[in-house]
């Protein structure tokens, strides 16, 4: 074992699967509500995950952290990380919305990489968040990261980190230039899309109207 302290380690990672577990349990509640009462569902799928061992340490090493517990609550903030894919834009932030108005959790950052994308290109909303658990003698908040995107976002941002992983550290101007127009074309196609879901729901509210008159 890396760490300082074995049992902490242990004890701080089973809480981090209790704050999955309770995040994944709010959020399905809350949607399973939200389509009930639009009759809709903005979610096209939902990814989570605990950060392995490995890429903890890798986190830590990076910041020339000590392996502790507590350099991990401090300094990991996506130990627990959950990726929710929408299909269009405007549903991106009805799912922010949408887990802004839960009780249960309590925002501490937010970042909106889709109005405003990182260098690269890369656009996704983050939301970075405190989950209560329940333990037997007290509660205590957990930290998870949420990241929110389209399915075109997400097939950028997963062919990004690919692509990043086998670059050298200075990537050449005309390769980064590339990157660059691609991810601008994948914001266009998002545009588009969201375009077309337009007309096609004025179409359906239509109908709906005409049938309930």
């Amino acid at each position: 074992m890396y760490f300082v302290n074995e049992d902490n380690f242990k004890e701080i990672m089973l809480k981090y699967e209790f704050a999955l577990k309770r995040l994944e349990t709010e959020l399905g509640v809350l949607l399973d509500e939200y389509k009930y009462r639009k009759g809709y569902n903005p979610v096209e799928h939902i990814k989570s995950r605990i950060k392995s061992l490995g890429s903890i340490i890798n986190k830590l090493d990076k910041k020339g952290l000590e392996y502790t517990t507590d350099n991990i609550v401090r300094n990991v903030h996506d130990v627990v990380g959950m990726r929710i894919v929408c299909s269009f834009l405007s549903d991106v932030y009805e799912i922010v919305n949408l887990i802004k108005s839960s009780k249960e959790f309590i925002i501490i950052d937010e970042s909106d990489y889709i109005k405003d994308p990182k260098d690269s290109g890369y656009s996704s909303y983050h939301l970075n968040i405190l989950i209560p658990v329940y333990l037997l003698n007290v509660t205590e908040y957990i930290e998870v990261e949420i990241q929110i995107r389209t399915v075109a976002m997400d097939c950028w941002a997963s062919l990004d980190h690919k692509l990043s992983y086998k670059l050298p550290k200075d990537v050449p101007e005309e390769l980064r230039i590339s990157m660059t127009k691609k991810a601008i074309e994948i914001r266009e196609l998002d545009k588009s899309v969201q375009k077309l879901f337009g007309i096609v729901k004025k179409y359906t509210d239509e109908q709906k109207n005409k049938i309930e008159d």
